[in-house]
């Protein structure tokens, strides 16, 4: 026979009451949380929020500009990316030197003299400016770093110095880099404060902060911070984001738990971002003023031997002044002799650049002042993609290795371009070549045609024209120089700090004491109840009458009440109990439910030993007698008697005698102290119990019987072990099946299922004994009613 599907179903009434009955868990395990919950509170680190905030800017402002002051070429701008400055301010570089420029190199801790401290050191403070001692540190000399260093104050000239410590590094703080792993420190000196110590792993000198002060703490301590210790450690607490999305303004945050020194350490940050950005921009500038002196100076000395040559003309040829000539060939040759010199011009810059390029590995890292005067599109466009390149490693190099399979992909991506940029360049130069060689083929031709000058005229003329070029381009980069020299003087970073650092929220992120003992108290609560659903849901026991029906479709007759091993007889020794009172319910029900049959014949069975057959069998063939009902009770578990238990009977005669000797029915019959109640025992264990109960005297035995006697009860052995039940129940008119409460296995049932389910059973009720009324929320409401028994 198929369970029920109650899966889904749910009692909450029903679960309430196990959670009442169970109230000590729910008390023992809010009582543990609440404790955890002290102690967490107690003890963590309290770790504080805070942020700032920065503007990048658009770049167009500055040193940018100067580089346009060349007019060799409008590169586009192809602006910044928020991806890429994230990247640069949270890379380990930007942060090493920031903390480069902050004096975090000895950190400060106490131990409170706090109950809690009693067997560990739970509790731990960081201590900043308010250290009762100060730590001079000898960064000259190597140290072992990142152990605690124990300071016990003795009074107010010593000091009794306690280190113990496994492996621990040997830094040098001028290089910082790790010089040795020293195999074990141990030790314990008493020094006197303003003396400086120093041996083979320290060099430092403590001094009192303020002698006045009192050592209200259990223990103090200090660790040498190596710089990469602590640049980890504020990389790993640092996170930048933009306001929004596509913004330029980005929100610095960072968790410490000492405020002075998170927003310190943020404020310089963001200062050390604006004035490497300003270097930057000033170099470049530089850069771009370098660039044009070079010129002007390569031009000072033409323009020199230029005038001179003219004065030195005029004066041997006696020439005081000549019209400049107006001729169409003049006018094209200082054009072509212009072409030509401006080709010179650019071909030498790109030998500049390409000899820069191939002799500089490291130029390729940013684009030069003179990089952004590049005439040609393609090769312009080349060095932008460059300065790509290197913010996007920038940016990947922040939580990436050279190692990083991405990094070496952009690695060659760069030595690519680079290789580019260098072809470009020379096929620039060789084309910048063809270029002044096609000139000097027409000037030639144009000297040609002016030969027939009178030869002073034009000797004069190409004078006057040379001198007048180089003057004009002399004064040209003159006022270039003038105007860089403005821009690089009134250069501004576009980067700006638009709020310093400030903490945010009241108080710790991370400790929030009435939140914690809120979830303590839930947590306190949730585990004894799943505990409690976990162990009824493993308990496979029936657990009541619901239980019951869920597992069988055999109608449900009643239930008996939980006594002691006292109240065996309980419906004659205490008729007003709870006991006796379930056997007067259980048979007026059968009398009621069989109202409508002439059943007397009544078995009582059960799944196995132990769950009350044989008790529900005497209580109830008694509460029958006493009803004024002529009752007798059989006893037909002969492997197993226990009648002698409930009745001063014996066993010398009985239902096996019966059976197997042919005794008189009278003699097998015995009285009890019941009134109106007989019994027949098993008799004598027989060897073959089955074969007996087979015998056609069991059949007349039941007829002889039900003519005597108003009910015949018929303790048949349990349906689990034996098939004695099988043999019998065809005489049964009313089949009682027992079930021990918390003690019968639901799988026990299968069998009784199956039988009913096939009509092999017929008017069969289930019984449940030994069940706790107190323990139970579907007869709960009877424990109210306990002043109605005795």
């Amino acid at each position: 026979m198929k369970r029920k599907n109650t899966a889904h179903e749910i009692d909450l009434r029903s679960w309430l009451f196990k959670f009442r009955t169970r109230w000590y868990l729910f008390l023992a395990f809010v009582m543990i949380a609440m404790a955890g919950a002290y102690v967490y509170v107690k003890s963590s680190t309290r770790i504080y929020a805070f942020k700032s905030t920065l503007l990048l800017g658009d770049q167009h402002t500055g040193s940018k500009k100067a580089q346009e002051l060349l007019n060799l070429l409008d590169v586009q701008n192809k602006g910044i990316k928020v991806e890429d400055e994230i990247g640069i301010l949270t890379s380990a570089d930007m942060i090493r030197s920031t903390l480069k420029q902050l004096d975090f190199s000895v950190s400060y801790y106490k131990v409170p003299d706090h109950w809690l401290n009693t067997g560990l050191d739970l509790i731990k403070e960081e201590q900043y400016e308010n250290a009762p001692f100060i730590v001079h540190l000898d960064t000259s000399s190597l140290q072992i770093v990142d152990i605690p260093l124990e300071v016990r104050v003795l009074n107010d000239k010593e000091y009794e110095l306690t280190v113990k410590a496994q492996t621990p590094p040997l830094y040098d703080y001028t290089t910082h880099t790790v010089k040795q792993i020293v195999p074990e420190v141990n030790i314990t000196k008493v020094l006197e404060f303003g003396k400086p110590y120093k041996d083979k792993n320290f060099s430092f000198t403590i001094e009192r902060a303020n002698p006045e002060d009192k050592i209200d703490a259990k223990k103090h301590y200090f660790v040498l911070n190596s710089l990469e210790s602590l640049v980890a450690q504020y990389a790993g607490s640092l996170h930048i984001k933009p306001i929004e999305r596509e913004a330029r303004v980005l929100e610095l945050s960072t968790k410490g738990t000492i405020p002075e020194k998170e927003m310190l350490f943020l404020n310089t940050l963001m200062s050390t971002y604006v004035a490497r950005d300003l270097d930057e921009k000033n170099m470049n500038g530089q850069k771009t003023l370098e660039f044009i002196d070079e010129q002007i100076g390569s031009l000072t000395d033409s323009l020199r031997q230029s005038k001179q040559a003219l004065s030195s003309f005029r004066s041997a040829n006696r020439i005081a002044n000549i019209d400049v000539q107006s001729n169409i060939s003049y006018e094209k040759l200082a054009q072509l002799e212009m072409e030509k010199s401006k080709l010179s011009t650019e071909k030498q810059y790109y030998v500049t650049v390409l000899d820069q390029i191939e002799d500089d590995e490291s130029f390729t890292q940013a684009v030069s002042p003179a990089v952004a005067g590049v005439q040609n599109p393609n090769l312009a466009n080349l060095f932008t993609e460059l300065s790509r390149l290197n913010q996007q490693r920038a940016s990947y190099s922040v939580s990436a290795t050279a190692d990083n399979p991405r990094i070496k992909v952009i690695d060659s991506e760069i030595k690519s371009t680079r290789n580019a940029i260098i072809a470009n360049i020379k096929n620039l130069i060789r084309s910048t070549d063809i270029s002044i060689a096609n000139a000097d083929k027409r000037i030639n031709q144009l000297e040609t045609g002016i030969a027939k000058v009178p030869e002073h005229e034009r000797r004069l003329m190409d004078l006057q024209n040379q001198a007048d070029f180089v003057n004009k381009k002399y004064d040209f980069l003159l006022e270039k120089r003038a105007e860089a020299a403005i821009a690089l003087a009134t250069n501004t970073t576009d980067k700006k700090i638009v709020d310093k650092a400030a903490m945010w929220g009241s108080g710790p992120v991370n400790v929030k004491p009435k939140m914690i003992f809120m979830l303590a108290l839930i947590l306190g609560l949730i585990i004894p109840a799943a505990l409690i659903v976990l162990l009824d849901n493993v308990d496979n026991t029936i657990q009541g009458k619901n239980d019951l029906n869920n597992v069988t479709n055999i109608p449900f007759l009643g239930v008996i009440a939980h006594g002691t091993k006292a109240d065996k007889l309980a419906v004659k020794n205490n008729p007003r109990s709870a006991i006796a009172e379930s056997f007067r319910s259980i048979r007026i029900n059968l009398q009621y439910l069989m109202s409508e049959t002439d059943f007397k014949v009544v078995g009582v069975t059960s799944s196995v030993s132990g769950e009350g057959k044989t008790f529900t069998s005497v209580n109830l063939s008694s509460e029958m007698a006493m009803a004024g009902k002529r009752t007798i009770l059989i006893e037909s578990d002969m492997r197993k008697p226990t009648f002698s238990k409930y009745f001063n009977t014996h066993n010398a005669a009985g239902l096996s005698s019966y059976l197997s000797q042919g005794l008189p029915l009278e003699e097998v019959i015995q009285k009890t102290d019941i009134e109106n109640l007989d019994i027949i025992s098993c008799g004598p264990i027989p060897d073959n119990a089955i074969k007996l109960l087979e015998h056609k005297r069991m059949a007349e035995l039941i007829a002889k019987l039900k003519e005597q006697y108003e009910y015949v009860v018929i303790d048949t052995p349990p349906i689990g072990f034996v098939a004695e039940y099988f043999i019998l129940m065809k005489h049964m008119d009313v089949n009682l099946y027992v079930v021990k409460h918390k003690y019968t296995s639901k799988d026990m049932l299968t069998q009784v299922n199956d039988l009913y389910a096939a009509r092999k059973l017929k008017n069969i009720y289930m019984v449940i004994n030994d069940l706790n009324y107190s323990s139970t929320y579907e007869y709960g409401y009877k424990k109210k009613g306990s002043y109605y028994y005795v």
